[in-house]
């Protein structure tokens, strides 16, 4: 267990206060409601270092699960039909392509073909790394185009918190990933460590233009952390932050895009076919003399090295360029 707090590994514990706030969560929720159980692969290890306080209290409710991601959501399928709230955590996202089927085949179908039964609740939790090839890749948009699932991206730990107390009170999957890269130095909002009351769906405007903002803004996950970096403070924009990419806040975007005229959607997964596309879409369907802009990740293989995979990534020049060059 002392290796654990070894200068060398460390760096595992960035951006704790999102993490400390996913766990919070889970923590209160498991106080009140008896059937959450959190699992997944190394999750005794895993309790112990980042919320020993789940770990004392309930050792009962904290699972380890072999090597075996498919497995492990379908043993989550498994105790929810005995009316567990299963928290399943497979580590990395790109972990889940090993659990595509058992996801998308299995959980997002589970309230669709038991319509007489009580409705059930998983939720899956994964990371985004900057970790090379296999297990840096950004693969959130992909779960939108699922009847079923739901899923969140927060971008502070008052997002997390609340965030993951929503996805355990909503009937259905919800994928709740956590992006590895918002650097914990850099989170400014207020009270940084206590949950707020949104749940799924609901945007949050972070910053509100005049009532004729130059653009419309819309980010998620670490790109939002990105976007405010990049920006000058005497820009007049709307900057949402998504937070939920399905259901996705129409409502807020909308509202903001009709003072603005203009949107720019930058989002930190790969562009094309992603969700600024999608967004785009609607948003000129709906509102056809909207001018539109979208910057994301680049389609391709992504390097090893992560000072290389950030080249991958929208630097602060295109965002810059993005919003104020129309």
């Amino acid at each position: 267990m002392q290796l654990l707090n070894t200068p060398k590994l460390q760096p595992l514990r960035r951006n704790h206060l999102i993490r400390d706030a996913i766990n919070r969560a889970i923590y209160e929720a498991m106080v009140r409601d008896p059937s959450i159980y959190v699992m997944g692969e190394g999750q005794w290890v895993k309790k112990w270092y980042d919320a020993r306080y789940i770990w004392d209290e309930f050792p009962e409710r904290v699972i380890t699960l072999p090597i075996a991601e498919d497995s492990a959501v379908n043993f989550a399928v498994g105790m929810s039909l005995l009316g567990v709230k299963p928290v399943v955590d497979l580590i990395a996202g790109d972990f889940l392509f090993r659990a595509m089927d058992s996801v998308c085949n299995t959980a997002a179908k589970l309230n669709f073909v038991r319509p007489d039964q009580q409705p059930r609740t998983i939720v899956i939790q994964a990371e985004f790394l900057l970790a090379g090839p296999t297990t840096g890749q950004r693969i959130e948009s992909m779960f939108t185009h699922i009847p079923g699932l739901n899923v969140v991206i927060p971008s502070t730990p008052r997002d997390a918190h609340s965030l993951m107390l929503g996805a355990l009170a909503t009937p259905g999957v919800t994928l709740f990933f956590e992006d590895r890269e918002i650097q914990d130095e850099l989170i400014t909002e207020p009270d940084q460590r206590i949950g707020g009351r949104l749940g799924l769906g609901y945007a949050l405007l972070r910053r509100n233009g005049n009532a004729k903002p130059d653009a419309t803004v819309v980010t998620y996950g670490v790109m939002r952390q990105v976007v405010e970096q990049a920006l000058d403070p005497m820009l007049n924009i709307d900057l949402i932050d998504l937070r939920s990419i399905f259901p996705i806040d129409w409502m807020e975007i909308k509202a903001s895009v009709r003072r603005s005229g203009k949107l720019v959607i930058i989002e930190p997964d790969v562009q094309w076919n992603g969700v600024g596309a999608e967004i785009i879409a609607q948003i000129s369907e709906a509102l056809p003399h909207v001018r539109v802009k979208r910057l994301g990740a680049k389609r391709e293989t992504i390097p090893a090295a992560a000072r290389l995979h950030k080249h991958c990534l929208p630097s602060d020049e295109e965002i810059l360029h993005a919003i104020t060059d129309w």
